[in-house]
């Protein structure tokens, strides 16, 4: 018999039929597998359908229960001796019945039954907790029978699983695998909803096996069905602001997936989403430790005071002054390492493959991992993580397709976005204006230009090519330290003074940024930089308000989080838009203490020269045109209501 015979009644309703009997019964009996996803459970709906649980075990099935907590005491505490007998031999052997006195048992001592079913693998059952969006009851109530052909039948409803569904109004509604191609995509998109929920993958149901619903105490003891609607006097929580909506589509999208890059905008939340995936993975009991790792001390400690506050792991550090890894690697269990990039490789060599196979690595900055030596040293290393998690505003590696293959082969494809014009219309970032100041390269810079390009064709020809990037980098490197930038900045400074309160400069190098503070003594002395020998407690003075200005290199390109930064001038941009996005990420942020804020970048534009020599190379003029044009675009994006 398959669940054919049946026939294919639509509908279902306790005042026309008898839904154990004409339902419920025979269709357990044709089934070798019973899912179901119920609001509120009682031990004597088992009694109702009896004879077809002891059919269903016949058959060699299984019954899978996803219920609320809301249980009856006595319900509760022959399921959990159930759950002992699996670990306890006397109390497996206490519980032990053929299936002939199952029959009887279901009858008779429905407690005894429910304890036996579950200790012998008959009933598995788990608990459902509401989580993320969603603040109530888990009270849904759908269901699907299989058969051993393949044959599936879904259905939905108002019943609960308990007596008084049966002499309540209560209706339900079927569809069959066998029938049609809407009917079989509706059965297919049932089973697969349940298969979500009991396995961890929906991103508003947390699911408990039950070792874990005892040891949680999560249970809510009942005498019958759990109240469907929210108290009278119960006032809902304050909505959760919906501009920030994305961050719960980003969480939603990686549990289903698993590993992935999201890009998304600096500003728009990054740490607050892994944070929130790193904590949603813990709290299902889906991870046993986790490693996050990116890029510089400023960074790594912003991670650690973020974590200190939203996430209940215990932090280990390797980085900087910070030599915690071993503690880490000898007993990963249950807790987190912030480890830095460079030191990555030697860590994860080093870890149990136990540990690692139920872990979670994060990798901010992640476009960071595709660089030559690190994906060399990182191969095969990210990849057995479970789940593995990038970040990135600026995922892809321009002009490095090899480094981009390593990252989507280690930690994955990008598979959310959320981008600056998305931000800035949403409000999470502010609107910014573009001011394009045009330069023109001295005789000296083009002489550099040439000899650039002569010696690189005659490596060419002397069978020692170098790779066109490293021609583009010397190139480039003129192109950001042109003196020629210096007149029009300081015609636009002497203009515009306040270029320079809460103002982030990057130029190319030191000996540049000496030049360009000569010019700003002219309008202050409230100013400091910023590179790689100086001491980190200048970033501190700037972000609290002790300097007006920054000038530096590269230190601050990525991640550092100072919501006052206004203005951006950029005397170096590279030919790659990575860099210019980040270091524009600096100043969008939103300023509570500045509502009005509209952020301002000033950036250099080498002016078209048609006289030039054609051996100069244009292709780095061509880049400033472009980001002209991206940044004017980008300045014409508007908040919307």
């Amino acid at each position: 018999m398959t669940l054919r015979d049946l026939g294919a009644k639509p509908f279902f309703n306790t005042s026309t039929d008898e839904v154990a009997r004409q339902f419920l019964v025979p269709a357990l009996s044709r089934s070798i597998r019973y899912d179901r996803g119920v609001g509120y459970f009682s031990s004597a709906w088992l009694r109702m359908v009896s004879i077809g649980l002891v059919n269903l075990a016949q058959n060699g099935g299984v019954a899978r229960i996803v219920a609320s907590p809301k249980l009856a005491p006595q319900d509760w505490a022959a399921l959990r001796q159930g759950n002992d007998a699996q670990n306890d031999p006397t109390l497996h052997a206490a519980l032990s019945r053929t299936i002939e006195e199952l029959a009887s048992d279901l009858t008779d001592d429905t407690l005894t039954a429910l304890a036996w079913a579950v200790a012998d693998g008959l009933l598995e059952f788990r608990i459902a907790v509401p989580a993320g969006d969603l603040d109530g009851d888990f009270h849904d109530k759908f269901g699907q029978f299989h058969d051993a052909d393949g044959n599936a039948i879904a259905f939905n409803g108002s019943p609960n699983d308990s007596e008084r569904a049966f002499r309540n109004y209560e209706s339900i509604s079927c569809f069959y695998s066998w029938l049609d191609e809407r009917e079989s995509k509706r059965v297919d998109l049932e089973i697969e909803r349940f298969s979500r929920v009991w396995s961890n993958c929906d991103a508003n149901v947390r699911v408990y096996p039950l070792p874990d619903a005892i040891r949680r105490n999560l249970v809510q003891f009942v005498e019958r069905g759990p109240r469907p609607y929210r108290k009278p006097d119960a006032s809902p929580d304050k909505a959760p602001d919906p501009k920030w909506r994305h961050q719960k589509e980003a969480l939603k999208v990686f549990l289903g997936k698993m590993h992935g890059i999201l890009a998304m905008a600096t500003g728009t939340g990054k740490t607050r989403t892994a944070i929130a995936i790193l904590n949603e993975l813990r709290d299902r009991d889906a991870i046993s430790m986790a490693v996050v790792t990116m890029s510089g001390t400023d960074l790594l400690d912003q991670w650690r005071r973020e974590l200190a506050t939203k996430s209940p792991f215990p932090v280990y550090r390797a980085f900087a002054e910070y030599k915690e890894q071993q503690q880490f690697v000898n007993d990963p269990r249950g807790s987190l390492l912030l480890v830095s990039r460079q030191m990555l490789p030697s860590v994860l060599a080093r870890l149990p493959e136990a540990a690692v196979r139920d872990g979670l690595i994060i990798c901010d900055e992640v476009h960071g991992l595709g660089s030559e030596g690190l994906a060399r040293s990182l191969k095969g290393l990210v990849k057995p993580f479970k789940y593995r998690l990038g970040l990135s505003a600026t995922p892809d590696r321009e002009y490095d397709p090899e480094g981009n293959q390593f990252i989507e082969d280690e930690v994955g494809p990008v598979i959310f976005e959320f981008g600056l014009e998305d931000a800035i219309e949403r409000g999470i970032l502010c609107e910014l204006d573009y001011v394009p100041l045009e330069y023109t390269l001295s005789d000296d810079d083009r002489q550099a230009i040439r000899t650039a390009i002569k010696s690189y064709h005659a490596r060419a020809r002397a069978g020692q090519p170098a790779s066109p990037e490293d021609l583009y980098r010397q190139i480039a490197t003129v192109r950001k330290s042109t003196l020629t930038k210096l007149a029009p900045f300081e015609e636009y400074l002497s203009a515009h003074p306040t270029l320079l309160r809460r103002c982030l400069i990057f130029v190319d190098n030191k000996g540049y940024g000496v030049r360009v503070q000569e010019l700003l003594l002219t309008v202050t002395g409230r100013f400091h930089t910023y590179f790689a020998d100086d001491d980190r407690e200048q970033l501190v003075t700037f972000s609290k308000g002790g300097t007006d200005c920054l000038v530096t290199c590269h230190r601050i390109s990525e991640g550092i989080d100072i919501r006052s930064v206004n203005n951006v001038v950029l005397f170096a941009s590279s030919r790659a838009k990575l860099e210019t996005i980040q270091r524009l990420g600096r100043c969008l942020r939103i300023d509570d203490a500045n509502p009005e804020k509209r952020a301002l970048v000033v950036d250099f534009v080498e002016s078209t020269d048609k006289s030039a020599p054609p051996d100069t190379d244009d292709s780095d003029q061509s880049a400033d045109e472009e980001r002209r044009q991206w940044f004017e675009l980008l300045a014409q994006v508007r908040r919307k209501s």
